[in-house]
């Protein structure tokens, strides 16, 4: 076939979607969303697709099962997918909600960034994980553990103050950047993440964003330590259908156990409200009792993001 054959616009929707398994709503959405192929149009205003955008597509289905994300390969090159699947298929598949174990290489890589204060190489790093590693991976294997020694470098002085906060300028920088690639579709149901009063550590919220993003909803930040009233206000304005909080440290007091409950009191019962981190752990029991959802891993917080159940 000549170059000329191979990217002539030629094949209906139909025959597209039988030959790479992705169904058409998946098509026109991801065309819509990511641009991942720009058919042309008949004279009678179909679709119509080259033998090439065919190929894209087929390579981005099977990226997308081995577990990557359609927003971050959306726009590689037909090479690079080739690439990405191969390893895929040389890596033996982490059990869904299974341990996931840290990813050593990597994080010492970006810890030996983070000492020597070499930010650019470090978001390079990062950028490029997440492109290469499934996205349970990158927050599992690698985001968790990376701050977790950050965490405890800085607790135990061997991190300067300016250390630590130039390097969690950088991982902020980066979760927002990958929070916000995987949110196209507006019409999505909207979760916000942040910390209840009293908690400001908010890596926690802000990884809970990134899943979130990366299962198909919009996200929207509100920053750390809010009162409950405030949460409600927000989560009512922007009509979210999720608010996922963190508390990491301290752990929660009675007043800051009081603020949750009172959240949920606040908003309706359709509006689901998850709380996780190791200062919201002791409080499990009570939460149940009123419907909040306290799941222990990132792997649990994704298994109740079921978003068909959760459209407006």
């Amino acid at each position: 076939m000549s170059m000329t054959e191979f990217t002539k616009p030629r094949h209906p929707i139909r025959v597209v979607a039988q030959r790479t398994g992705l169904s058409t709503p998946v098509l026109r959405a991801w065309e819509r969303r990511y641009g991942v192929v720009t058919p042309s149009r008949s004279n009678g205003r179909q679709r119509l697709y080259s033998d090439a955008d065919i190929r894209r597509l087929q390579l981005l289905a099977a990226a997308v099962d081995g577990g990557r994300s359609i927003g971050l390969i959306a726009d590689l090159e037909p090479p690079q997918l080739e690439a990405l699947i191969d390893e895929d298929r040389q890596m033996p598949i982490q059990p869904v909600g299974g341990r996931v174990t840290p990813d050593t290489e990597r994080v010492a890589l970006a810890l030996d960034h983070i000492k020597q204060m070499r930010t650019d190489a470090l978001e390079q790093l990062l950028m490029r994980s997440a492109v290469e590693m499934r996205p349970h991976e990158l927050v599992e294997s690698l985001m968790v553990p990376l701050l977790q020694e950050v965490g405890r470098g800085w607790q135990a002085g061997r991190m300067p103050p300016s250390t630590e906060h130039v390097a969690s300028v950088a991982i902020r920088r980066f979760l927002e950047w990958v929070s916000s690639t995987n949110q196209k579709d507006q019409a999505a149901p909207l979760a916000l993440t942040g910390t209840p009063a009293g908690q400001q550590h908010e890596f926690g919220a802000l990884l809970a964003g990134v899943v979130a993003a990366y299962e198909g909803w919009r996200v929207r930040f509100l920053g750390p330590d809010l009162p409950a009233l405030e949460i409600a206000r927000a989560a009512q304005t922007m009509n979210a259908r999720m608010v996922a909080l963190s508390a990491v440290h301290p752990r929660l007091d009675a007043k800051g156990v009081h603020e949750v409950l009172e959240l949920r009191r606040l908003l309706p019962t359709n509006v689901k409200i998850v709380i996780g981190g190791a200062g919201a752990e002791p409080h499990r029991g009570r939460w149940q009792e009123v419907g909040i959802l306290s799941p222990s891993t990132f792997s649990d917080f994704r298994d109740s993001l079921q978003i068909s159940e959760n459209k407006s």
